[in-house]
């Protein structure tokens, strides 16, 4: 009676399949990096020239990659120019909110609430050529109309839910005059985008530290309480006491 020989077919098949599945997540890995790569080089693109004028030839340029490569990636103008804005609204949201969610849950303080805004105005500065291409874009006045994806539209109603979230608080605790919460969220971000458009202007060379001041004054003057904006700005006006601004030092500094 003859024993048949034990295949390896069964080893050599899961073998094959771990190989192909190396190699699958190899691949995907190499495309994260290459949109990353192209997102990068069309954020500064469409940056410089705005999207009228940015051509997909000159993302391909800046990216040092082919025309061809590029239309693999992404098949058109608008939609490179709405996969960067998702990618880096996404990442704003994520980086401030991590750092200020237990301030939004749990706020205290008008100081706490403007270390919050510090913190929003601290990642746009950061990043000039996102902060740029939504200047161009008008996101303050961000509306239905504008015909977004549903991934654009779920990102704005996060940002406008943060910022419903911080003046409700101010309402309830009566240091800030109240109003219909989408509407006066979209003036915190009007006001915002008037300052940091005029720095762009400017050159922005101006240095961040004042901006966001500004841009804080500028919240205390127009959404506080008459009471309130006393305890919180200089006699003339003009910006925060040095008291206020040294404790929204030592919440960053502790974050």
């Amino acid at each position: 009676m003859s024993v048949e020989p034990k295949t390896a077919e069964p080893a050599e098949s899961e073998a094959g399949r771990r190989r192909a599945q190396a190699a699958q997540a190899l691949r995907a890995a190499k495309d994260a990096l290459s949109r990353e790569h192209i997102l990068d080089a069309a954020e500064r693109v469409f940056a410089d020239g705005g999207f009228a004028s940015a051509r997909m030839q000159d993302v391909a340029r800046e990216a040092g990659i082919s025309l061809a490569t590029l239309y693999q990636f992404y098949p058109g103008k608008r939609e490179l120019h709405r996969a960067i804005l998702i990618a880096r609204d996404n990442e704003m949201l994520e980086a401030v909110l991590q750092k200020v969610q237990a301030s939004l849950e749990r706020p205290q303080s008008m100081v706490q609430m403007l270390w919050v805004q510090r913190a929003h105005m601290q990642f746009l500065l950061g990043h000039t050529d996102y902060l740029r291409l939504i200047l161009q874009e008008g996101y303050a006045w961000y509306h239905a109309a504008a015909q977004p994806t549903s991934d654009e539209q779920q990102i704005w109603e996060r940002g406008i839910a943060a910022i419903e979230q911080v003046l409700a608080w101010g309402i309830a605790a009566g240091h800030m005059v109240g109003g219909k919460g989408p509407d006066q969220a979209r003036m915190v971000l009007a006001l915002q985008q008037t300052r940091l458009a005029n720095w762009v202007a400017d050159g922005m060379h101006e240095a961040h530290d004042a901006v966001i001041e500004r841009v804080q004054t500028d919240f205390v003057r127009f959404f506080c309480r008459p009471a309130v904006a006393l305890d919180l700005l200089t006699e003339d006006g003009a910006g925060l006491k040095p008291a206020v601004l040294a404790q929204i030092e030592q919440l960053d500094e502790a974050a």
